[in-house]
C-alpha cells in the first residue's frame, strides 16, 4: 500500500510539473467547444459564435469598377427583396407613347402667322365637343409631338377641299380665281373671315370688278364645318400644317354626330 500511494504521488508531481511546464511554453489548453481565440480572451463556451454576430463590420472602400458594380447589384437586390417582402412594386416610368401633350416645337408658328395668333397666341384650350380654342375663344388647332392633328383641323381640310379648293387651290394657296389663303389670314381675324364667308365679298381681291366672293350664309355644306374650315387654314398660315392631308390624332364621334346634325342627317 505504501509503495502504491508513492507512485500516485509521482504521477500527480509529473501533471503538475508538465501543466506549468506548457503554461511556460505558450500552449493553451482549449476546453470542447471553444476556439483558441476564445479561450484566450476569456470567453466561455459559444463564444466563437457570439463574438462573430456582434463584433462590428469592417467594410472596405469599393476602389475599383468590380467593386462598384458589386454593390450596385447589391443594392438592386435589396431594393427587390424590400419589394417583394412588402408586396410594394415601383411604379413604372411613364413612356413617351403615353404623351398627348402638344410638342411646343410643332406649335410654334412661322414668321408670319395668322392675324389671331400673332395678336392673341396659339394656346388650345379645349371647349365643347373637343374643339380647341385660343386665348380669346377662337378657334384654333392642336398638334401631337409627332405633328398629328386634332379632329377639326382634319376636318377643315376635308372641307376645304370639297368646298373651297376650286377657287382657291389646293392647301389654301390660292389660284388665278382667288388669293392665297394663307396669307390672307395675316390680315383677317376670324370673325373677319366669318364675315366674309358668310356675306360674300365683291372687288377686294382683284380691283378689274370681276373678282367675286360668293356668300355660304346659306349653305350647309360650309356654314356646318366653319370653324373647321378656319382652323386648318389658320394652322397652314401659321406654318404648323404642311400641304397635303394632315394625320389627325384621333376620331371625334361626338362633334362628326354634331356636324351630321347640323346638316340635317
Amino acid at each position: 500500500m505504501k509503495t502504491k500511494m508513492i507512485a500516485l504521488a509521482g504521477l500527480l508531481a509529473l501533471s503538475v510539473s508538465g501543466m506549468a511546464l506548457a503554461k511556460d511554453q505558450g500552449t493553451t489548453i482549449v476546453p470542447k467547444g471553444q476556439s483558441a481565440e476564445a479561450q484566450a480572451s476569456g470567453g466561455g463556451a459559444g463564444t466563437t459564435s457570439g463574438s462573430a454576430s456582434t463584433a462590428p463590420a469592417k467594410i472596405a472602400a469599393n476602389t475599383d469598377a468590380g467593386n462598384a458594380s458589386g454593390s450596385k447589384a447589391s443594392s438592386g437586390g435589396q431594393a427587390a427583396g424590400d419589394a417583394a417582402a412588402t408586396g410594394k412594386t415601383a411604379a413604372a416610368a411613364p413612356s413617351a407613347d403615353s404623351k398627348e401633350v402638344p410638342d411646343p416645337a410643332h406649335m410654334k408658328p412661322d414668321a408670319q402667322p395668322s392675324k389671331d395668333t400673332a395678336t392673341e397666341g396659339n394656346t388650345p384650350t379645349v371647349a365643347d365637343l373637343g374643339e380647341f380654342k385660343d386665348p380669346s375663344g377662337n378657334p384654333t388647332y392642336l398638334i401631337d409631338k409627332d405633328g398629328k392633328v386634332d379632329w377639326y383641323t382634319w376636318r377643315g381640310y376635308k372641307k376645304y377641299m370639297a368646298n373651297c379648293m376650286q377657287c382657291h387651290g389646293p392647301d389654301g394657296l390660292g389660284s388665278s380665281f382667288a388669293p392665297n389663303l394663307t396669307n390672307e389670314l395675316q390680315a383677317l381675324s376670324y370673325y373677319d373671315f366669318a364675315g366674309i364667308v358668310v356675306s360674300g365679298q365683291k372687288n377686294k381681291w382683284n380691283t378689274s370688278g370681276n373678282s367675286v366672293m360668293p356668300a355660304w350664309g346659306d349653305d350647309p355644306n360650309v356654314m356646318c364645318s366653319m370653324d373647321a374650315i378656319y382652323t386648318y387654314l389658320r394652322a397652314r398660315a401659321d406654318g404648323v400644317v404642311g400641304r397635303g392631308e394632315p394625320k389627325r390624332i384621333a376620331n371625334n364621334k361626338p362633334a362628326q354626330e354634331a356636324e351630321y346634325k347640323c346638316l340635317g342627317f
